[in-house]
């Protein structure tokens, strides 16, 4: 009840007080009493006493009940026998509450309809908040909560073919009832749409009603509508800012939407690249100065490893297992973190960066400190044509062949699974707009990553399982967990960039090639990123 309720309130609920009317009464029967109807933010209704102009009675609760029942009801049943408005509907407040009458629904829904007939379908609506909490209470009664909701449905949608659009206050949170499945229903989005369709058309205007009709259509697996509604409801929350209880939430929520469609949809030229990235670091909810505690504390856990490693090697040896899972952890750790916050001064692109860039700067002391000659080895990169040819030669075929595994296991996977293989969110990461950005990106995912990541894999922990097992061993073990840390997605064409590496390190003794053929393959990404998007 708690979420019905949450859902379709905010302050104190409409005030039902039925004021033209009852100011038609008392100008009819100036020295009578007559009733008003408020409704609280537990949804419970208020009767209570109108008295006519200086007659105010000084009476408690009980007697104020006592009086409604025994002297205003009477009359009110009788004016309504006789048809005389606005009685001969509002009697079906008291037969819905059980004032001064037992309960009795179907009086009070012959009341309403009257009521509906004269233009006032607001007591027709209350009706179906009613069956509404009959459903929610029947969870367990598969059979009876679905008539009562089937029942509420209706209503609402006579009542906003009539005009009354506060029936969407409760209308939506039925749709989402069925959308998510809330109270023990089947999650069902095509009931949803059913009727949500009707709260757009009587609210064409309402942002609320695009950006939920947007998550139905996500969930319909409609995803060039959902990003249509998505983006209508931004606009429309944004221009007009007072249809939206919680704009910020609002506004993120159709962004989510509109990213999640295009993604899925395979559109990913259609997302703002910063909009992407704003989205992103507010669903970790971090922002502001309290931000950079963030990556403070990866640079003191960086310090740390860092110092741990100098001391591994003071000591002649090779980081263990332990310190090698501890630099990959963290390493994989911080290429999400500017992903998820938001720092001040530094929302231009260059933010998200901010944790691998630290990991690199580790990097680089460790290989100003010592760690040079022992995981890219001593002399010239190049020492004569014939290596250099060769290392250029397996640098291509390496791409090559990681392009042609790629598309081919691309295809397999949409002809097997009949669906799209969820490819579309890297570009994301790989989009630049504008050449700053380009060198920018290169430089990152181009360069730096690939730099760390040799220094953690084919460095680190190739040298301890080697250590602790076999050469064989530490090929095949640090290729499953390089490929397998990056995705499953990816996982295919991955693992066989990943045994290439683990081949040339094997091979040469130490990560020149690997990092130069990483390097080249994750160039070539990011130039297809900015060029054509997939």
């Amino acid at each position: 009840m708690g979420k019905f309720i949450s859902e379709i309130t905010s302050g104190l609920f409409l005030f039902i007080v039925l004021a033209a009317n009852l100011a038609r009464a008392e100008e009819k029967h100036s020295d009578q009493l007559s009733f008003s109807i408020q409704s609280n933010q537990d949804r419970e209704r208020i009767w209570g006493i109108r008295y006519p102009k200086g007659k105010k009675q000084d009476l408690s609760p009980e007697e104020e009940r006592k009086l409604l029942e025994e002297t205003i009801f009477p009359q009110v049943l009788k004016d309504a026998e006789s048809g005389i408005e606005p009685h001969v509907w509002q009697v079906g407040f008291f037969h819905l509450d059980g004032i001064g009458t037992p309960q009795d629904i179907a009086k009070a829904e012959a009341a309403f309809r009257v009521g509906l007939d004269l233009n006032h379908p607001e007591g027709l609506y209350l009706l179906g908040e009613y069956f509404q909490e009959q459903g929610i209470a029947a969870e367990g009664n598969e059979a009876l909560q679905k008539a009562h909701f089937l029942r509420a449905e209706g209503i609402y949608k006579e009542v906003l073919e009539a005009g009354f659009t506060s029936a969407s206050r409760s209308a939506i949170p039925l749709a989402q009832a069925h959308l998510f499945g809330w109270y023990g229903l089947e999650k069902d989005p095509a009931q949803a749409d059913s009727i949500l369709t009707f709260v757009e058309k009587a609210l064409p205007a309402s942002s609320t009603c695009l950006l939920w009709r947007a998550k139905v259509f996500a969930h319909q697996e409609k995803f060039d509508k959902a990003f249509d509604y998505a983006e209508r409801a931004q606009k429309g929350f944004q221009e007009r800012p007072e249809q939206s209880v919680d704009l910020e939430e609002d506004l993120k929520m159709a962004g989510a939407v509109k990213i999640t469609a295009a993604v899925l949809g395979g559109q990913i030229s259609r997302i703002d690249p910063k909009e992407f990235l704003e989205t992103s670091k507010s669903a970790l909810g971090i922002t502001g100065r309290g931000a950079w505690f963030v990556p403070l504390i990866l640079l003191i856990v960086l310090s740390i490893l860092f110092w741990r490693t100098r001391l591994t090697w003071s000591k002649e040896e090779k980081p263990g297992l332990r310190l090698s899972i501890a630099w990959l952890s963290i390493a994989v750790l911080a290429a999400g973190i500017g992903f998820n916050i938001t720092l001040p001064g530094l929302n231009n692109g260059f933010g998200h960066w901010i944790g691998a860039i630290l990991v690199t700067l580790t990097c680089l002391a460790l290989l100003a400190s010592g760690g040079w000659s022992r995981l890219f080895g001593t002399g010239p990169f190049v020492t004569g044509w014939k290596p250099f040819l060769s290392g250029l030669g397996i640098i291509i075929g390496g791409i090559v062949g990681l392009q042609l595994i790629a598309n081919g296991y691309s295809h397999l996977y949409e002809i097997l699974l009949d669906r799209p293989l969820g490819k579309q969110i890297a570009s994301l990461f790989l989009k630049s707009e504008g050449t700053l950005q380009l060198l920018g990106t290169l430089s990152i995912v181009g360069i730096a990553i690939p730099f760390y990541e040799e220094i953690f894999f084919r460095g680190f922990l190739y040298d301890a399982l080697e250590k602790r097992w076999t050469t064989k061993v530490a090929l095949i073990a640090s290729s499953m967990i390089f490929a397998i840390v990056h995705g499953l997605t990816f996982f295919i064409p991955l693992l066989f960039l990943s045994f290439i590496l683990g081949w040339l390190r094997m091979k040469n003794g130490n990560l020149r090639m690997c990092f130069l053929l990483h390097a080249a393959n994750n160039s070539f990404a990011v130039l297809i990123g900015h060029f054509s998007g997939s």
